[in-house]
This record gives structure tokens, sequence and C-alpha cells, in this order.
């Protein structure tokens, strides 16, 4: 069982060096990192209260970041932790948020992902997620919430 518990404040220094550990790699291919950049980038570009842990059972497996915009949700991060990949925790995981999404009357689920990143460009499509936009460094993809 999946749930989901929101990140308190003075965990941002922890919620920090999980995101720069999963996504490094494809930021500073993109971009480049830089440290105070991306700080202020986590911190004042996405709310307090879109960040949650994902705790299966009693275990915590990862981190989302999410948030309503209009009729859908937006996933802005999923990172699931090395010692919980290849267990299904992801799958639950968006499974879990497919109902949350439902629950407050969504049509969709959209979120982007660095198209470097094959692993979770091809999770995200054997959940039924369709590519809606590619650009040069990144797809949108797209859920439609069927009832």
């Amino acid at each position: 069982m999946i749930r989901l518990e929101e990140v308190k404040a003075t965990e941002f220094s922890e919620v920090f060096a999980i995101v720069k550990t999963a996504l490094f790699e494809y930021v500073d291919a993109v971009f480049g990192w830089d440290d105070r950049y991306q700080k202020t980038r986590l911190s004042n570009d996405y709310e307090a209260h879109w960040y949650h842990w994902l705790y299966q059972d009693n275990e915590r497996i990862g981190l989302v970041c999410f948030k309503f915009k209009d009729d859908s949700l937006h996933l802005h991060l999923l990172i699931i932790f090395p010692e919980s990949q290849g267990r299904g925790a992801g799958t639950f995981a968006m499974l879990h948020l497919k109902e949350i999404a439902k629950g407050q009357g969504c049509q969709r689920i959209t979120l982007s992902s660095f198209n470097r990143n094959k692993r979770a460009v091809n999770f995200y499509k054997k959940l039924g997620y369709q590519v809606t936009q590619a650009e040069t460094d990144f797809y949108s993809m797209t859920l439609v919430l069927n009832d």
C-alpha cells in the first residue's frame, strides 16, 4: 500500500540532495548543473505543499512533487530510491496518483521528462502515457483518465 506524507520545510536539504542525485546527469547535460540555481528553483518555483514522501507500508521509498492545475494533475517529480526500484514501487506510486487525480475530478495527468532519460520515458509509456509534445530535450506526456 502506497501513502503520501507531506515533506516538512525542515527537510528541504534532504529533498535537494535526493533531487540532485536523481537528476544531476540529465540537468547537467542539458543546462549545466548549478547548486545555487537549482536550490532556488526548487524552493521558489515549486510550492512546499507539492512535495510528498512516498511510503510503501512503513518504508520511505521515494519522493513525488505534483500540483493540480485546471482539470489535471501535473507531476513535476517522481523519484523512487534506488533500493526500492525494480519492485513495482513506481507503478504503485503512479496508480496511487491516478486515484488522487480522479478523486479531485481531474481529466488527465501530465508530466514532462528528459527525453534522454529512456528508463523514465519507457516507464511512463508502459503505463499508457502518450507523448503530446516533443522538444529538443524534453517530452511532454499525458495520460487521459477514463472513468
